[in-house]
């Protein structure tokens, strides 16, 4: 807020059209899109499948194979991009350009396999799940509680061809699909292939509206400079008014005595006690995936952890690996029970005080 009257706000001025970008970049997104919807939904009666052969090759039901690398150079049958323009297409990968992996899982893990699929990738196979296209199958139940999805994945970059291509001839919407034997198709790619176009032309139109709203800051900016020396001036009056504030104040809780010195005995007791949350947090990075709370105990600086684990055993040095907790312990053994999806525990440790959770 400008303190004196009449003057322009440079830094309101600077939110409003930070905001301003959001709302071009989003209106952007969702006229691309909803073109794109009606583009493909008027331009596509039923969807196309296109196979790969073990040749590399690709076929399109009802025409000769074909290469995809030769949609660039206009080398596909004219029948065939014509097909092909504006519908939608699957595209059914060899399997041996994929790594499969099975993955088992609790039966609770159902409605989490999304996330638990991406934390999981880097450990399955040799890519992030950033440089990896990857897709699983449906849960299969094994009993006892567990679940197993099948897991296939690739590098995108060796997926970036076959894209690029297929974008080149103007397809709607784009399915890449892949199946291990038998097995139910999985799907490891689905987007629009025309989306990226559509944002960026549209926000162009947009950001010749922020081009004027950048104007006004320019300016606003300017006359800020000729007001910088009073406003100046007021926020050091402010300051100074705050800090004999705070000194009345400290005066006032030192002449409590007893009180005072209780007081500030409270104050001193908070401070040298790590707040549940950030313990929380601190956990939350230390134990592994496989590793589930059922009770949860901080107190007198230290906590307790009670729940079931895969491997146990190594709870103990995770957390005295940890620079937030130390002398951890286990309190009681470990045991087995029937349905259990691993051993449960009851491990004590010493909460570690300053207490800075790490981002």
């Amino acid at each position: 807020m400008s303190l004196v009257p009449g003057a322009p706000d440079a830094s309101l001025l600077t939110r409003a059209i930070d905001g301003f970008s959001a709302f071009v970049d989003l209106t952007a997104t969702a006229l691309a899109t909803a073109f794109a919807a009606g583009r493909a939904r008027l331009g596509r009666m039923r969807a196309v499948r296109i196979e790969e052969r073990e040749d590399g090759a690709f076929v399109l039901p009802g025409a000769v194979p074909f290469p995809l690398a030769a949609a660039a150079s206009h080398g596909v049958p004219p029948e065939v991009a014509a097909s092909l323009k504006g519908r939608e297409v699957e595209l059914a990968l060899d399997p041996a350009r994929f790594l499969f992996r099975p993955l088992d899982l609790p039966e609770g893990a159902r409605p989490y396999l999304d996330g638990i699929v991406r934390a999981q990738i880097d450990r399955l196979t040799p890519w992030s799940a950033a440089e990896a296209a990857f897709g699983w199958t449906a849960p299969e139940p094994l009993g006892d509680g567990r679940i197993r999805v099948m897991v296939a994945a690739t590098p995108r970059a060796r997926l970036a061809p076959a894209l690029d291509a297929l974008k080149a001839l103007g397809v709607g919407h784009l399915v890449l699909t892949t199946r291990q034997g038998d097995g139910a198709s999985i799907t490891v790619h689905a987007g629009a292939s025309g989306e990226g176009a559509g944002t960026a032309r549209l926000r162009q139109v947009l950001l010749g509206v922020l081009a004027a709203a950048a104007l006004a800051a320019t300016f606003a900016s300017g006359v800020s400079g000729f007001l910088g020396g009073s406003l100046d001036e007021e926020q050091q009056t402010l300051d100074q008014a705050i800090a004999a504030r705070r000194r009345a104040i400290a005066a006032a809780r030192d002449g409590l005595g007893a009180e005072g010195a209780a007081l500030r005995g409270l104050e001193k007791a908070k401070r040298a006690q790590a707040p549940t949350v950030l313990v929380l947090e601190a956990l939350s990075q230390v134990l592994p995936d496989h590793t589930y709370l059922s009770a949860l105990t901080v107190q007198n600086g230290k906590v307790e952890l009670t729940g079931v684990s895969r491997e146990a055993p190594s709870l103990v040095r995770l957390l005295e690996e940890s620079k937030h907790f130390s002398a951890a312990t286990f309190v009681a053994p470990t045991t087995r029970q029937p349905g259990d999806a691993g051993e449960r525990f009851q491990i004590q440790a010493d909460i570690t005080v300053p207490f800075e959770v790490t981002q």
